[in-house]
């Protein structure tokens, strides 16, 4: 249900530089690690639990079990009571800092709302932008909320760029699981396409260097911290659609 395979690698990314930022010590960091491992599980698990229907119509998910819930594996009171100790245990920010703590339950709105309720993953641009929120702007904000009890307009600036790249993650999936969604449910690449989605991805990534650069000139930063970054913003694009591309050579290749 927690599909760690599916995060573990980039997810953990914003709140743990947020955390680098103001200084933290491995304590601290093992402590924001902990709550956010335990976020995003709950980001994920409440995702299965209220798309149980849409995935049993998922070939790949239903073949993969990537949702327990949907193939019966496991029932709906045992994933309700795995999510309340995964909220308990975020909950341990109260501790830290009351800044950090509002933007803990700020970030458990946005993927309860993202996922059920008013289901904002169906909401047209909405479900981008909230994406780009819940898993770049607010965890990156979080970790550095958590250690120094408030927000410089400096950081406020910087979390744009995990803003853009959260934002990207959604557009790449949408982009990878075009065929399957537009047969399921309503996202903001079934509703333009999946080439409008690729040209949106390449735009998101286009700003988001232009942002780095903007805020490289109002802070100094060293060469190759700036480099690396810029980097990394040119790659995570074409590394989440890895598997399209992969597709489209085949195509493309003598048969």
């Amino acid at each position: 249900m927690l599909r760690i395979r599916d995060w573990i690698k980039f997810y953990l990314a914003a709140p743990l530089a947020g955390a680098l930022l103001a200084g933290a010590v491995p304590a601290q960091i093992i402590l924001v690690f902990i709550i956010y491992f335990a976020l995003i599980g709950y980001a994920f698990t409440v995702n299965n639990y209220f798309d149980v229907e849409i995935d049993r119509q998922h070939t790949g998910k239903m073949e993969t079990n990537k949702n327990p819930l949907a193939s019966g594996s496991i029932s709906r009171r045992g994933v309700l009571l795995m999510m309340l100790f995964q909220i308990g245990i975020a909950l341990v920010s109260l501790e830290m800092s009351y800044l950090g703590f509002c933007l803990i339950l700020l970030n458990l709105l946005l993927f309860t709302a993202y996922s059920g309720g008013i289901r904002l993953k169906e909401r047209f641009i909405l479900d981008i932008i909230t994406h780009g929120l819940m898993f770049g702007a607010v965890p990156f904000l979080t970790g550095f909320a958590l250690l120094k009890g408030n927000i410089p307009p400096e950081i406020l600036l910087a979390s744009s760029l995990p803003f853009i790249l959260g934002a990207e993650a959604l557009i790449a999936h949408q982009v990878v699981e075009y065929e399957e969604d537009v047969l399921s449910t309503s996202t903001t690449v079934t509703f333009i396409g999946r080439r409008n989605g690729l040209l949106l991805l390449g735009l998101a990534a286009a700003v988001s260097i232009v942002l780095l650069i903007f805020i490289a000139g109002t802070k100094p930063l060293p060469v190759w911290a700036v480099s690396a970054l810029g980097w990394y913003l040119l790659v995570y694009p074409a590394y989440s659609c890895r598997s399209l591309i992969r597709d489209f050579r085949h195509i493309a290749s003598p048969q």
